[in-house]
């Protein structure tokens, strides 16, 4: 199971973190991890493209995303990865997990 964890502080996304994996198919196969990571690397590109110091993030054994500028760009583009997240939660109810703190 994905596991996807959002803070949000007045409707501004803080921080995201995400773990596990899908366990819809054998890794390499996988259509909804690689829906996630897909989804994922291209919001983190899309955040430093307009500003490389809007979030900071960490890929080790799960990936962490924080929102430094908190601006309107960066939190619509996270709000995006979100939305898309949720698309494939519903789809994918056994194998990805969405929580709002």
């Amino acid at each position: 199971m994905i596991n996807v964890n959002i803070k949000k502080e007045n409707n501004i996304i803080t921080e995201l973190k995400i773990s596990g994996h899908a366990k819809y198919d054998e890794y390499g196969k996988d259509i909804v991890c690689a829906g996630v990571s897909s989804t994922l690397i291209t919001s983190v590109n899309a955040c430093l493209t307009f500003d490389k110091e809007s979030i900071y993030y960490e890929e080790k054994n799960n990936f962490y995303l924080k929102n430094i500028k908190k601006d309107e760009i960066t939190n619509k583009l996270l709000e995006n990865l979100i939305n898309i997240l949720k698309s494939i939660e519903s789809d994918y109810k056994d194998n990805i997990k969405i929580k709002e703190e």
